[in-house]
């Protein structure tokens, strides 16, 4: 359908931005040229999240909880898939 065409759209782009993303960091492009590409990151992101129906609210309150834990703890306290 026309609807699952737009969502897999937007995940592919998703998908490039982030791409686009770790490009500029590793070669070391600069501040601004990050500081654009993780906007567009974070832009596409969220189109897909209210695509979702999961608020901005959620994450933040994700990422609340992860402040001050390091990633491998992170990962070890979550429930299995």
């Amino acid at each position: 359908t026309d609807g699952e065409r737009e969502r897999y759209a937007r995940h592919i782009v998703l998908r490039e931005v982030a791409g686009e993303l770790c490009e500029t960091l590793e070669n070391g492009e600069g501040r601004e040229r990050a500081a654009s590409e993780a906007a567009d990151l974070l832009y596409h992101a969220m189109v897909l999240l209210n695509a979702q129906e999961v608020p901005f609210s959620d994450v933040m309150r994700v990422l609340r909880k992860r402040f001050g834990v390091s990633g491998v703890e992170e990962k070890a306290a979550r429930p299995p898939k």
